[in-house]
């Protein structure tokens, strides 16, 4: 008995001490554009890094360097215009999640959740509420999904006149000003 008493105080130890990590290879967040009224294109930015603390503080950070169009140019642009990376190289996303609920998901079990997002990009703070899709991937890893587009406005973080500044550059009519955003998180149990 006393030795089931230790291994599970053990246990429990490890587990109350862990840190979930963002898997940078397997995490990534997009985004789609549309350019004079009818041209939809899907984006991606891959350089995510983060963690989950055991008392379920979040913090995920965006490398906006990373951004992916598929069209080099378009992707200096965006860095340069829209982010300005020089001044502003990161966006975070916070939130609080309840570490019981997440830890009560099964290993192959998925569990839809409304959870509060803080968004942060050129020093500017939104607050969004979301549903996410949590699936226990393994027992060590937990994969998180936006369950429905996140709509943004590039009001929302001031890039009004960056988008207008694309829109000359590119000789096109239009550039949507509001976006839907997705994001697909895999988080990864690390020992500390």
């Amino acid at each position: 008995m006393k030795h089931f008493v230790f291994l599970a105080l053990t246990c429990f130890s490890l587990f109350a001490h862990s840190e979930w990590v963002v898997d940078t290879k397997n995490s990534h967040v997009g985004f789609a554009s549309v350019k004079n009224k009818t041209i939809a294109e899907n984006h991606r930015l891959s350089g995510l890094s983060g963690s989950v603390g055991s008392d379920g503080e979040a913090l995920v950070s965006i490398d906006l360097a990373t951004v992916e169009t598929l069209v080099p140019i378009r992707n200096e642009r965006i860095r340069e215009i829209l982010f300005d990376v020089a001044n502003f190289p990161s966006a975070t996303i916070k939130t609080k999640l309840d570490m019981d609920q997440i830890n009560s998901i099964s290993s192959g079990e998925t569990e839809g959740l409304r959870i509060p997002l803080s968004i942060g990009l050129k020093s500017i703070k939104i607050s969004k509420s979301v549903m996410v899709n949590v699936v226990r991937s393994g027992e060590n890893i937990y994969d998180v999904a936006s369950a429905d587009p996140i709509m943004i406005r590039a009001s929302d973080f001031s890039l009004l006149d960056g988008v207008k500044t694309l829109k000359e550059m590119a000789g096109l009519q239009s550039i949507e000003p509001v976006v839907p955003v997705t994001f697909n998180l895999r988080f990864v149990g690390k020992t500390l």
